[in-house]
């Protein structure tokens, strides 16, 4: 009964966990398109292709959700064993994409100062008009010619540089990036953990065994002797007889008992048809 209670827990624990999983693979997907399409402020300034690795985890996760759920009604190890090798992969991937942020946010001046040099005009055109601000360092460092930003023409913009704001930025949004990406390598640690649990559970209490059992019980036969010597088993015949004989066998007598118990049922055979003889006869008169 234990067995079968801690069999059913470690069946919708799997399940659990795993539609969390399969959530956190949504939400990965989800950021990278919109990332991707440059659907928030200051998504350009993310590293390139961040996005479309975010997007691939989260398929990698979703894969691994599914086969999760898979392995939690189907009962072979090897899914389970599938499923946990691509979590592992999931893992790996996460912490190479956070760690690679992590790199860029611990220092936000030497990322955004080369990434302002190189860019193309329209790449600073577009900072500058998203977080409203003019040049780099002042007005005369770099600035891309806008309409609110050409100093060169003698128009002064009131908006300030563009280093404190997107420093600000990176820091900002990159730590917290980072931050959920690590978190949530603890959903990674669950499923992991989760899969051994049910291996272990089924392993131990032999989860198909207690099914069958469980079968067995609503159909009223004995648990204890499942064989088809079994007294209680239709069908079945009584070896008590056989026993006996093998008992005395070993002791020495089984001859004389054999030939006794042979004498006793020849005669109980005899009374019963003299039994049935006598009633027959009474019928008739």
């Amino acid at each position: 009964m234990a067995a079968t209670c801690c069999a059913r827990l470690s069946k919708w624990y799997m399940i659990t966990t795993n539609l969390l999983f399969a959530c956190l693979g949504i939400a990965y997907i989800a950021f990278g398109v919109i990332g991707n399409r440059d659907g928030f402020k200051g998504a350009t300034l993310f590293p390139d292709g961040v996005f479309k690795q975010v997007s691939i985890l989260g398929a990698i996760i979703i894969v691994a959700s599914i086969l999760g759920m898979i392995g939690a009604f189907v009962k072979r190890k090897w899914i389970l064993y599938i499923y946990m090798l691509i979590v592992i992969v999931a893992l790996v991937y996460q912490i190479i994409i956070g760690v690679k942020i992590y790199q860029k946010g611990a220092d936000p001046p030497a990322y955004i100062a080369p990434l302002w040099s190189k860019a193309k005009e329209s790449y600073r055109a577009k900072l500058q008009t998203e977080f409203t601000c003019c040049g780099y360092n002042n007005a005369m460092d770099q600035p891309a010619i806008t309409d609110k930003c050409n100093p060169q023409s003698g128009i002064i913009s009131p908006d300030p540089p563009c280093y404190d704001t997107l420093k600000n930025y990176v820091d900002t949004a990159f730590t917290r990036f980072y931050a959920v990406l690590f978190a949530a390598l603890a959903v990674e640690v669950l499923a992991l953990t989760n899969a051994i649990t049910v291996l272990c559970t089924r392993s131990i209490f032999k989860e198909e065994d207690e099914e069958e059992r469980a079968r067995r019980r609503k159909s009223g036969i004995r648990l204890d002797d499942m064989s088809a010597d079994t007294p209680t088993t239709a069908g079945s015949h009584n070896n008590y007889t056989t026993d006996i004989n093998n008992y005395y066998g070993n002791q020495g007598g089984g001859g004389a008992f054999k030939e006794s118990n042979n004498a006793y049922s020849h005669d109980s055979y005899d009374a019963y048809n003299r039994q049935n003889a006598y009633q027959t006869q009474g019928r008739y008169y």
